[in-house]
């Protein structure tokens, strides 16, 4: 036997251990393939959406920064359970540099076939991602396919460099490796883990002092409070992992009346052990995960969040705002009504007026117009005095304090003797933003009248479902031609809101992604760390079946191990995650729990189905070896 055929059946021949290795680096390929034929697509790199084209290359970037260190820990994972099987062929007479050398040509073996599969299973599934991807995008029509030439050489070659260092790094890592500690392995007597009682009161002083913090700041403290507070949970992570959990299992082994209970001794007998040895590999997959949450729930709450003001900063479905001079008023005002055929509507026409005055940030309105449109929305009409007005506020959004009870100054208006009174200021937003020019001073007609600035029209349509008329408002804005004639404005709400999606969007697909890699990788942080201390379970079930262990106590004791191992992290993750959207709407001033409980609640679903398969495989492995 050869020494490259040796290296190929050791990798063949423990495939299930490869397994989850193998498959995790061929998706990190396949995703930075995925990433590299959007990038590289002649449509992006030429047209409008060069961002998105920016944010690919970004993305890829990241997983691949991210893979590295991914797959340096996983290396070193495998090294360790496979002490025994190196200490025998240094027995049989393999040299130290014949042994780095085998581990060198395993690690690029399964380097290179993952890298195939990867970039295989891309160009698969590439015109089917282009589809996904242009409408995730917002693109229409989808993007065409094309061969993909620049990211298979970019993919293969990264991906070929990034494998050749970590199995250089890897097979030296195995030098100065004694033969007695290689064939021992990890079967060494070990004392009993101790937690400190200090630290333990630590990590929960930390963990809940951070949530409280996160909590309670509000609005732009937010950012001044976010570097601190991760500090502060990342340390009382690191604690809840290497001293909480230890001491918490301690107590519950003192506790007889659960430690005694069925199986529970067999439980809880090395819990503690495994704790202390996948304390690190906890606090690893919690944070990797934490980012991957916070990540993707910040993009779809910022997406939300910005839909949703958008959609209060355009309350009507068309607005049409003109000038004196626009000569072709009356004709796009006929083409909105014609395009809204067929739809029922109502039509709103005021009146406004602004001031040419760098001091005055005001937008003027009449009495009369501004009760048109507060009988529009069924607001309360007004009925001002000589020198009485009423103040809008230009982002109700956003407002800068002004209540009933805190009223702003009187307003002097140039052109007319006397001040108002301190306007009464509303808390409704009838008007879209496009209208204001600072905020909106709603006077009595006389008043209004004698102010000498040019007089400006606005047209609004409100209609019951506005995303229904997108099409009808891209046409209208095609047709308009807004650059070439300033004295009229159309909006629409509809094209406003996918302007807004689109451009989240692209960051929204870099993200679920990166998102879903980091998530991935947790999970087969978790596998990696099983099946690392597979044989030593495999020893301890077998002396224990001889004593009576049934298979059903077998699969219930391996279930609660398990999930121990599998929902322990990524909870403290969820939990991280939550928290960190809470304060995202803190800093807003709303709340995204639907965004929240979406984006958390399918990350859990993934862990549990992860979790269910995985532990089928398991268990049957573990019959079969007991």
């Amino acid at each position: 036997m050869t020494f490259r055929k040796l290296a190929l059946n050791n990798v063949l021949r423990n495939w299930r251990t490869y397994a989850a290795y193998f498959l995790s680096s061929a998706f990190s390929v396949f995703v930075f393939f995925v990433y590299a034929v959007f990038a590289f697509h002649p449509a992006l790199t030429a047209g409008t959406l060069k961002d998105a084209s920016t944010g690919m290359h970004f993305a890829e970037s990241i997983i691949y920064v991210f893979t590295f260190f991914f797959i340096l820990y996983s290396m070193s994972t495998f090294l360790k359970t496979r002490k025994k099987e190196f200490g025998l062929f240094i027995l049989h007479g393999m040299t130290s540099l014949q042994l780095r050398k085998l581990v060198f040509l395993e690690n690029m073996v399964i380097g290179l076939l993952s890298i195939l599969f990867g970039i295989g299973a891309g160009l698969l599934a590439s015109q089917g991602l282009l589809i996904l991807g242009s409408k995730v995008i917002g693109m229409n029509p989808a993007l065409p396919f094309y061969f993909p030439q620049s990211a298979m050489i970019l993919t293969f070659t990264a991906f070929t460099v990034l494998f050749f260092v970590i199995s250089s790094f890897t097979a030296a890592v195995l030098k100065g490796n004694k033969l007695i500690d290689l064939l021992t392995g990890t079967e060494k007597p070990r004392p009993e883990p101790k937690a400190s009682r200090i630290r333990t009161v630590l990590a929960a002083v930390l963990l809940f002092g951070g949530y409280a913090a996160a909590i309670a700041v509000k609005g732009v403290m937010v950012v001044s409070a976010m570097i601190p507070v991760t500090i502060v949970v990342v340390i009382g992570t690191y604690f809840l992992f290497t001293q909480a959990s230890v001491w918490i299992i301690s107590k519950l082994k003192t506790n007889e009346r659960i430690y005694l209970n069925r199986t529970n001794i067999v439980t809880f007998s090395d819990l503690s052990f495994r704790m202390k040895d996948n304390a690190r590999m906890f606090f690893i997959v919690s944070i990797v995960s934490t980012v991957a949450f916070a990540a993707i729930g910040t993009l779809v709450g910022f997406r939300a969040m910005m839909t949703n003001s958008v959609e209060l900063q355009e309350p009507y479905t068309f607005v049409y705002q003109a000038a004196p001079n626009d000569q072709k008023k009356d004709e796009r005002i006929s083409q909105i009504e014609d395009a809204l055929s067929g739809t029922d509507y109502e039509k709103l026409s005021v009146s406004y007026k602004k001031l040419n005055d760098e001091n005055q940030a005001y937008t003027f309105m009449s009495e009369t117009d501004y009760n048109r449109a507060a009988a529009l929305w069924n607001e309360p009409k007004l009925a001002l005095k000589k020198g009485e007005a009423a103040m809008m506020q230009e982002d109700l959004l956003y407002p800068r304090g002004l209540t009933q009870g805190n009223e702003p100054e009187p307003i002097h208006i140039n052109g007319l003797p006397e001040k108002t009174k301190k306007p009464k200021v509303l808390d409704k937003l009838l008007f879209s933003m496009s209208l204001f020019t600072g905020d909106l001073v709603i006077l009595p007609d006389p008043q209004f009248a004698a102010i000498k600035a040019e007089e400006k029209s606005y047209t609004a349509y409100r209609t019951e479902n506005a995303s229904s008329t997108l099409a009808a408002g891209k046409k209208l804005e095609y047709s308009s031609s807004q650059k070439a004639d300033p004295a009229f404005l159309f909006t629409s709400s509809a094209v406003k809101i996918d302007q807004v999606k689109q451009s989240i969007n692209i960051f929204l697909f870099v993200g679920l992604f990166i998102g879903f890699v980091f998530f991935a990788a947790a999970g087969s942080f978790l596998y990696f760390r099983l099946y690392a201390d597979f044989e030593g379970d495999v020893k301890k079930y077998q002396a224990i079946s001889k004593i009576g262990l049934t298979d059903k106590e077998m699969k219930k004791i391996v279930t609660v191990q398990m999930s121990l191992l599998f929902f322990v992290p990524v909870g403290v993750a969820a939990a991280h995650g939550f928290i960190a959207l809470i304060a995202l709407g803190n800093m807003f001033g709303t709340r995204i729990w639907t965004e929240i409980a979406m984006v958390l609640g399918s990350f859990m679903l993934i862990q549990l189905v992860y979790f269910l398969i995985i532990r089928i495989g398991y268990v049957n492995k573990v019959k079969q070896a007991i």
